[in-house]
């Protein structure tokens, strides 16, 4: 009994372990700026999206404590 269980366990792992290690179901090209999800292209609009996203999240608690300040009178 224990040899069938082990038997059907081996070659469960073995199918799932050749399913798992085929490289071939994606390509991904290998270029510059591929693996970005935004576009590097145009380098003025990208430091001004940076600028934006990175400078509002900084300042954002500062915003925040000054409204509390206000907020109090």
């Amino acid at each position: 009994m224990y040899a069938n269980v082990l038997a059907r366990s081996a070659l469960r792992s073995r199918a799932t372990a050749q399913q798992v290690m085929r490289s071939d179901l994606y390509h991904f090209s290998n270029s510059n700026g591929q693996n970005l999800p935004f576009s590097t292209k145009n380098r003025a609009a990208l430091a001004v999206k940076m600028t934006l996203y990175l400078g509002l999240g900084f300042a954002f608690p500062f915003i925040g404590a000054a409204w509390q300040f206000h907020k109090a009178g």
